[in-house]
């Protein structure tokens, strides 16, 4: 499997602003980020080998021969813009060894419900920065962060394939962050407008029923405690073509 995305970056911040796994059928089978860009260049491309779509919550990546460990404005990078091939890392090798053999010669297109490229993205003071923003976002407001390169247009995008991932974990709270809860909510609830396959792994005791209310769809970065039994999960889940939702215990 290989990665590719495309970076932006804007205030002193970076953001990762789109990205694909593609899976290849075998060791020969290497592509280069201009076929990428050829395999999804138009609608009709898209629809042809974009087989799903996977909703994360953020990303936590690197370019291809770049330092994991050191922000990447610190680095020579210089080609923000441009899709380029990134590491195969942390949950991303995850993805490969649950999809590689279903989604083989295809593409997994991966959408963050933030863009910005941030460990601590779960520290309060950007939590109130989001859901400042997304309480802004539909009502055509100035935004603390971009809108173009932060966020999902959750009224307008579709997301592509016969399925949808949904793994963006447990942190979506509607009591403390209603706004993020809204723009969450509509991605979920678009894709069952549009008839498409919506897939998740959640917890047996909280119930299917549960998870959707909810909006918690388990990941295992964000679970330690649980991390092997959702990657069992996982695996599980995409055995099968279209893959189900699965729970873990």
């Amino acid at each position: 499997m290989q990665y590719f995305g495309t970076f932006e970056t804007k205030y002193e911040e970076v953001f990762l602003t789109s990205s694909y796994m593609y899976f290849n059928y075998n060791e020969e089978d290497i592509i280069t980020a201009k076929d990428l860009k050829t395999k999804i260049k138009t609608n009709k491309d898209r629809k042809k080998n974009i087989i799903g779509t996977i909703y994360l919550y953020s990303p936590l990546v690197t370019p291809l021969n770049y330092d994991s460990n050191t922000f990447l404005l610190e680095q020579d990078f210089d080609k923000y813009g441009d899709l380029v091939e990134l590491k195969m890392e942390n949950y991303i090798t995850i993805f490969k060894q649950a999809m590689s053999e279903t989604c083989k010669g295809k593409i997994v297109e991966i959408k963050n419900l933030f863009n910005l490229v941030e460990k601590n993205i779960d520290s309060s003071k950007l939590l109130i920065k989001f859901n400042e923003d997304l309480e802004k976002y539909n009502s055509f407001q100035n935004t603390e962060f971009d809108r173009d390169i932060m966020y999902i247009d959750a009224q307008n995008f579709i997301p592509n394939g016969k399925f949808v991932f949904f793994c963006w974990g447990d942190k979506i709270q509607a009591k403390e962050f209603p706004y993020i809860n809204d723009y969450a909510r509509m991605l979920y609830d678009n894709v069952i407008k549009l008839g498409k396959k919506p897939v998740y792994v959640y917890k047996k005791e909280r119930s299917e029923e549960g998870c959707i209310k909810t909006l918690q769809f388990s990941h295992p970065e964000q679970n330690p405690k649980y991390k092997n039994a959702i990657i069992s999960a996982i695996k599980e889940a995409f055995k099968t073509f279209p893959p189900t939702p699965k729970a873990y215990e």
